[in-house]
C-alpha cells in the first residue's frame, strides 16, 4: 500500500478566513425571509421525491441551511426570494432522496467508481478552497452503470474540508492520458449539470480545463453562447503544462498542483491508502463541526463561521499521538469507514 499524504486534505495553516459579505438592506430582508419561511414552528418537507409522507428538518439539514448556503442559492436565483425558496425546498426534497447526508451509505456506493481514482479531493489553494479533480479518460465503469451521483459525493467531501469563511472550490477537469474505458453518454453528463446547477449555485471559485479533445471542444463552443457571463469569467481553457498563469488566477502554487495537471506534485493514486483517509478525515470533521453547531442555537440561517472551523492536522496521522486539546472523536452517529478492498485489476477495453 502506497502511502498517503494526509497534510494534502488539511487548508494552509497560515490561512486566514477572509471577511464575511457586506449586504445592502434590501438583501438583508431577503436573508430574513428565508430565515423566516425555513425556520418557522410547523416548517415540513417531503422524505423524499414522488413520496406523499412530509417530516421537519433535522439538525444537519438545520446545519445545511445557513446564511452562507441562503446567500448562494439567493445569489444563483439573482436574489428572488420566491424563486429561491422553491430552490432550496426542492433541494432539500433531492438531498434527502440521494441520501446526501448519509456518508458512509454513499462512500460505500461510490467506492468501486473511485477506484481508479477518477475523481480526487487533493490539496488547497491558497485561499484555503478544495481542488477538486475530474480525470474522465480514468472512467472504466460501464456507460449503463454511471451516474452523477459520484461527481456530487466528491463535490460534498470537499465541502466537508471547507474552513470558516470558505464557500466554493476550484476544478481541475484533465483530459489528457488513453481513455480506459467509453466516454460518458450526454445524459449523464447532463444530469451532472442539471444537479450542480440547481442544488450547488455558486459553488465554483474557479473551473479549468486542460487537454479538452475535439469533440468536447465542439460541444463547449456549441453552449458557450448559452453560458452566464459569471460562469465565463470563472472558467479557463488550456493544455496541462505551461499554465501556470491560468493556475494563479485560480489561486494555485505548483506545489500543490498534481504533476499531470501541471504542477510539481508527485502523487500517483492508490485507493486502498486514499479513500479511507478521505472518509475518515470528512467523518471527524462533519461530526466536529456538528458539535459545535450543537452548541449555539439549533436554528437555521446561522452563519458557518460560527461551526466550521479548521481541524489541527494531527488528528490524521497515522503515527502521531492526538492530544486531548485537539482529539475531535466521532459522533456515535457518524462512524468511521472501513479499509476498502484492493481495487480491481479488470478494465474496459481502450477506445
Amino acid at each position: 500500500m502506497t502511502s498517503f499524504p494526509v497534510h494534502l486534505l488539511s487548508p494552509p495553516t497560515d490561512f486566514a478566513p477572509p471577511p464575511p459579505p457586506v449586504l445592502n438592506p434590501a438583501q438583508m430582508i431577503a436573508l430574513k425571509d428565508l430565515e423566516t419561511h425555513f425556520g418557522k414552528e410547523g416548517f415540513v418537507s417531503p422524505v423524499k421525491e414522488d413520496d406523499e409522507a412530509m417530516e421537519g428538518l433535522n439538525e444537519v439539514e438545520m446545519m445545511f441551511l445557513s446564511k452562507e448556503t441562503f446567500i448562494r442559492f439567493l445569489t444563483g436565483c439573482k436574489w428572488d426570494v420566491l424563486e429561491t425558496i422553491a430552490r432550496l425546498e426542492k433541494t432539500i426534497v433531492w438531498r434527502r432522496t440521494e441520501k446526501i447526508d448519509d456518508v458512509k451509505a454513499m462512500a460505500d456506493d461510490c467506492a468501486p467508481e473511485s477506484e481508479t481514482g477518477k475523481n480526487i479531493v487533493l490539496g488547497f489553494t491558497s485561499h484555503a478552497q478544495p481542488i477538486i479533480y475530474f480525470f474522465p479518460h480514468r472512467n472504466t465503469t460501464p456507460v449503463e452503470k454511471r451516474r452523477a451521483v459520484h461527481a456530487v459525493f466528491m463535490l460534498e467531501r470537499a465541502k466537508d474540508l471547507m474552513s470558516e469563511g470558505v464557500n466554493n472550490t476550484v476544478v481541475i477537469f484533465n483530459f489528457s492520458g488513453k481513455r480506459q474505458g467509453p466516454p460518458t453518454n450526454i445524459g449523464t453528463a447532463r444530469a451532472t449539470l442539471h444537479i450542480l446547477s440547481h442544488h450547488y449555485p455558486e459553488t465554483l471559485a474557479f473551473g479549468i480545463f486542460q487537454d479538452l479533445p475535439w469533440i468536447v471542444k465542439a460541444f463547449v463552443n456549441l453552449m458557450w453562447p448559452f453560458v452566464d457571463p459569471v460562469t465565463k469569467h470563472k472558467t479557463r481553457f488550456g493544455s496541462a503544462h505551461g499554465n501556470m498563469e491560468m493556475m494563479k488566477e485560480a489561486g494555485l502554487s505548483k506545489e500543490v498542483v498534481l504533476s499531470e495537471c501541471g504542477g510539481s506534485l508527485e502523487w500517483k493514486y492508490d485507493h486502498t491508502s486514499y479513500w479511507p483517509k478521505l472518509i475518515e478525515t470528512c467523518l471527524r470533521k462533519r461530526s466536529a463541526d456538528l458539535e459545535r453547531w450543537r452548541s449555539g442555537p439549533r436554528t437555521v440561517g446561522r452563519s458557518e463561521r460560527e461551526f466550521r472551523k479548521h481541524i489541527p492536522l494531527p488528528i490524521y496521522s497515522e503515527g502521531i499521538t492526538d492530544s486531548p486539546e485537539v482529539h475531535i472523536p466521532i459522533s456515535e452517529d457518524v462512524q468511521s469507514y472501513p479499509t476498502p478492498p484492493a481495487p480491481s485489476t479488470t478494465t474496459s477495453t481502450p477506445v
